[in-house]
């Protein structure tokens, strides 16, 4: 699959907007919606890369799939929770049960752990890590079977699918009275995942306007709606992720998105997403909100995560390309 920078341009500025909401920077009540352009990227790159996959080898590797996925994203996850074991009892001496969440967050449980029990407190923003996860998971093989049917139904039944998780999320939002069940609950979040995934395979050509109408959606759906409420839960929230669709299918038209700073904030994105969260809670706790926490908190993430992505990740990373290196070698008799 071609790269493209926009991509990434795409997930800083999500970051970013992530970042500003929890630091709670004034007008961005909505900015949890940011999330969603975050699902509906992911989507639509796992879709197309396993769709790629499928098409040039029969068949979609799954052990592979899921070792890539794991060394991609667990490394950085454990370095970050052994670093919040270390200082979390330092920085919030009275709270307690810092073992028990870290392993929560570690096992990818944190959707329905804080669903149901709000659990983990400090570690709340894992939750999406979850989601994303169970994802993995279970849709390699739903795309398998999906795959088998004729080719004109392929995108129909995964845009099918994200009907069917829409009206399921405001079936919740209607019928149960807790607004962490529909946020935070990885079968309630599916819509932008697989809203996503039917674009990879589809890839439509969209118009020139796309973009424009793509960040006017996000804006409105943004200003609109208001965290905890049942129609930012609704209607809003497929707003975003409508708008999400239009800007990721032209990010390669927007110039902007492809400037090295915001690429390179994107390429640490989930880094950065990871760390801000424990030192945005701790500025609100001493008082600090706004501009001010969101300089000072994404200062200390993009820190962190730099480190992390120069160090942890990277050794993954050279592991993990030493690793399929010597498996082609093997295959070409090479070793």
């Amino acid at each position: 699959m071609k790269y493209v920078a926009g991509l990434d341009g795409l997930r800083a500025i999500a970051m970013l907007v992530v970042l500003a909401f929890h630091a709670r920077v004034s007008g961005m009540e909505g900015g949890y919606l940011s999330v969603d352009l975050f699902f509906v990227l992911s989507g639509y790159l796992i879709t197309r890369i396993l769709a790629e996959q499928h098409s040039v080898t029969g068949r979609i590797a799954l052990g592979d799939f899921y070792v890539r996925r794991l060394r991609r994203l667990y490394p950085a996850l454990l370095f970050f929770l052994a670093a919040y074991l270390v200082f979390a009892p330092l920085a919030f001496p009275k709270m307690e049960h810092h073992v028990r969440d870290a392993a929560v967050a570690a096992v990818y449980l944190s959707d329905y752990g804080f669903a149901f029990w709000r659990i983990p407190w400090l570690l709340q923003h894992t939750w999406s890590l979850s989601v994303e996860e169970h994802f993995y998971l279970a849709w390699p093989i739903a795309l398998i079977l999906i795959l088998k049917l004729p080719e004109r139904w392929h995108v129909r039944t995964i845009l099918g699918l994200a009907i069917v998780a829409t009206l399921w999320r405001w079936h919740i939002t209607f019928t149960v009275d807790q607004w962490q069940q529909p946020y935070y609950r990885f079968d309630t979040r599916l819509s932008g995942l697989l809203l996503g995934s039917a674009v990879g395979i589809w890839r439509p050509k969209v118009p020139r306007l796309a973009p424009f109408v793509g960040v006017a959606m996000l804006l409105v759906a943004m200003s609109m709606a208001i965290a905890k409420h049942p129609a930012g839960l609704r209607q809003w929230m497929t707003a975003a992720e409508v708008g999400s669709i239009l800007l990721v299918l032209s990010a390669d038209r927007i110039s902007f998105l492809a400037w090295s700073p915001l690429v390179w904030i994107g390429k640490l994105s989930y880094g950065i997403y990871l760390w801000h969260y424990p030192f945005v809670y701790w500025l609100r706790r001493h008082d600090v909100i706004g501009w001010e926490a969101f300089a000072l908190a994404g200062s200390g993430a993009v820190l962190c995560a730099a480190i992390s992505y120069y160090t942890v990740e990277a050794w993954a990373k050279a592991r993990r390309s030493g690793r399929a290196h010597g498996v082609e070698a093997a295959r070409a008799g090479q070793v």
